[in-house]
């Protein structure tokens, strides 16, 4: 009898312990989700006030009555209210993409388009992004034909590109940023590359540039949270996003394989 009421209360103990150890666990999730939370938030309020900024001033300087401006100036200006909303649309698609209600905010949809053509359409919407350096050139290197085309969610893959390029440029001071697509480094796979000649990426970095995710306390800094937003969307569009290990040059290359359908 004694024997059977122990093992009784030893099953009882057994399951309370379970019980603790799944409620930690839960637990622990909920403060990660949380933390993750806050880092993305304080993301995107910086990265959202910094095009505000910019579209503020431009307002204001239309707005002046005396002011006469050339049709370049008025170009210009329209350019860079241009690529300040896009920045701040693009920015909206992430927080409704992670907002953690399970709806990504954007309906998937397949689309044949020219990876030539969105690729220039990507740095001329970036030229804003060195305005301030001149000793940076946004550049295309051309590879494929302007009659080739693909088919995927061409939203989703604009959104990737433009960050990419955006990435590249933040930490370019001087030299390029080189944009190109070719089917010859992946066999049956578009690949997308962005070449940068700023400081690189440390090794020891490299293999937790996506992870952010799964570490968010182990983030350095805004670049990684977008570069794994990046790597997210590209895995929801059954594409990969990785860095060039086998690049040498000075900088980081940045390498999006799309499937061929």
């Amino acid at each position: 009898m004694w024997i059977a009421i122990v093992i009784i209360l030893s099953l009882a103990l057994l399951a309370c312990l379970g019980s603790v150890i799944s409620m930690r666990r839960e637990l622990a999730a909920i403060r990660k989700a949380d933390r993750m939370k806050k880092a993305f938030l304080m993301n995107m309020d910086h990265e959202i006030r910094v095009p505000l900024k910019v579209l503020s001033g431009l307002a204001n300087i239309v707005a002046k009555e005396d002011l006469y401006l050339s049709k370049n100036e008025k170009r210009n200006i329209s350019d860079q209210m241009n690529y300040n909303s896009n920045l701040i649309s693009t920015l909206l698609d992430e927080v409704m993409m992670f907002s953690g209600s399970g709806n990504t905010g954007h309906q998937m949809s397949q689309e044949s388009f020219s990876p030539n053509e969105l690729c220039r359409r990507c740095l001329e919407g970036n030229m804003y992004s060195t305005f301030h350096r001149q000793a940076v050139k946004l550049n295309f290197k051309r590879e494929l034909s302007d009659e080739f085309f693909v088919k995927s969610d061409r939203h989703l893959v604009e959104l990737i590109l433009n960050k990419l390029i955006l990435n590249a440029c933040r930490f370019t001071e001087n030299g390029e940023v080189l944009v190109g697509c070719n089917t010859s480094e992946n066999t049956n796979c578009l690949t997308i590359f962005v070449e940068d000649t700023g400081m690189g990426i440390p090794e020891n970095r490299q293999n937790k540039l996506f992870s952010w995710f799964d570490e968010p306390e182990d983030m350095n800094d805004e670049a990684e949270l977008d570069l794994s937003i990046c790597h997210q969307v590209a895995r929801k569009i059954g594409a990969t996003l990785l860095v060039d290990g086998n690049y040498r040059r000075q900088g980081t290359r940045m390498l999006f394989i799309l499937p061929l359908r």
